[in-house]
């Protein structure tokens, strides 16, 4: 959410409109310039657990809620990136909408409360009505905002991403010790409902040497998948934690195909990144992925897979650039579109 949102503050600054970035005081990665920055979130990361989540939502309640609704002026937009905790959320949503004459957006990464918890769920669904415009990356959650009651805006998913290097992808490959073989690489967070064990089982059944790469921190899954690649006799390079920016988008750039096998989703961040870079992608027919992927297939169809990644394999398509669209989205959001478009 935070690559997206510099790569919104860049867009937004080249096409000659004023953004003020409001962050962590930690931020990864400083916003492109142009792009004024305010670090008024505080993470405690240095708290220790059981305090630091009640740390952080005491902060955020009475600091920083209090502090933006100061920021936003009158006829000013107060735009929402992501969906952090319900609760939270919804509180600077609220706070924001109680004032007169400031515009209330949002950007939602998910139509679905993740958590899966009610509360969470029905937080959401007020939070879509509530706001004046909810942005989505898919035409598939737009209809479903809609249906709830919500104003959607759908615009292309666009993630900051610093220059990939040609070493950098060297390296990969080195690293990997893929040599000549086809490397299908699975990014991002190792957890259940992204299915790495999919990818695994799709490995099995390929014809021809490849070689399947992981590269992502690992959120409960990891050696469950472990002992089945050893079962398959599947060869697998093992990446198993957090990679930085740089790092991380010339992994993707090094593979010959990128693997998203999940099993819900709205949209995809390694997705956009990979198209971005011109790496194709073969993911699940589920929320918005296949308005970004290369191929699409069933969920959880390992035999689909392993049919879909052949074919890319064998075509070798370089994705399209990504829709320019970005800047006239977020305008008409902002009850700002030009005329023209």
């Amino acid at each position: 959410m935070y690559q997206h949102a510099l790569a919104v503050g860049e867009a937004l600054t080249s096409a000659g409109e004023t953004v003020v970035l409001h962050t962590a005081t930690d931020a990864e990665l400083d916003p492109p310039e142009g792009v004024e920055v305010c670090r008024c979130v505080r993470w405690h990361r240095s708290t220790r657990s059981p305090w630091r989540r009640p740390a952080i939502a005491l902060d955020w309640l009475a600091r920083t809620v209090p502090h933006l609704v100061r920021a936003v002026g009158r006829g000013e937009v107060f735009h929402f990136e992501g969906e952090f905790k319900a609760t939270m959320s919804s509180a600077a949503l609220a706070a924001q909408k109680a004032r007169r004459g400031r515009r209330v957006v949002q950007s939602l990464h998910n139509t679905f409360a993740r958590s899966g918890s009610r509360l969470d769920e029905i937080l959401l669904r007020l939070d879509m009505r509530m706001a004046d415009a909810m942005i989505v990356f898919s035409e598939h959650d737009a209809a479903r905002v809609e249906r709830l009651g919500g104003t959607a805006v759908v615009s292309p998913l666009a993630q900051y991403t610093p220059p990939v290097e040609r070493e950098a992808v060297a390296r990969w490959r080195e690293r990997w010790g893929a040599g000549d073989r086809p490397v299908l690489l699975f990014a991002g967070q190792i957890r259940p409902d992204k299915r790495l064990d999919l990818a695994i089982r799709a490995s099995a059944l390929l014809n021809g040497e490849h070689l399947l790469a992981v590269v992502g921190e690992d959120r409960q899954d990891l050696e469950r998948c472990r002992a089945l690649a050893e079962n398959e006799g599947v060869e697998v390079h093992w990446t198993p934690e957090y990679v930085p920016l740089e790092e991380f988008v010339a992994a993707l750039a090094a593979a010959d195909v990128v693997l998203c096998p999940y099993d819900r989703a709205s949209q995809s961040g390694v997705l956009a990144v990979s198209r971005k870079v011109g790496t194709p992608t073969v993911a699940s027919d589920v929320g918005g992925l296949g308005e970004l992927a290369t191929s699409t297939v069933p969920p959880d169809d390992a035999a689909a897979l392993a049919r879909a990644v052949e074919a890319v394999l064998a075509e070798r398509p370089r994705p399209d650039s990504m829709d320019a669209g970005l800047v006239r989205a977020h305008l008409r959001a902002y009850g700002r579109e030009r005329d023209g478009g």
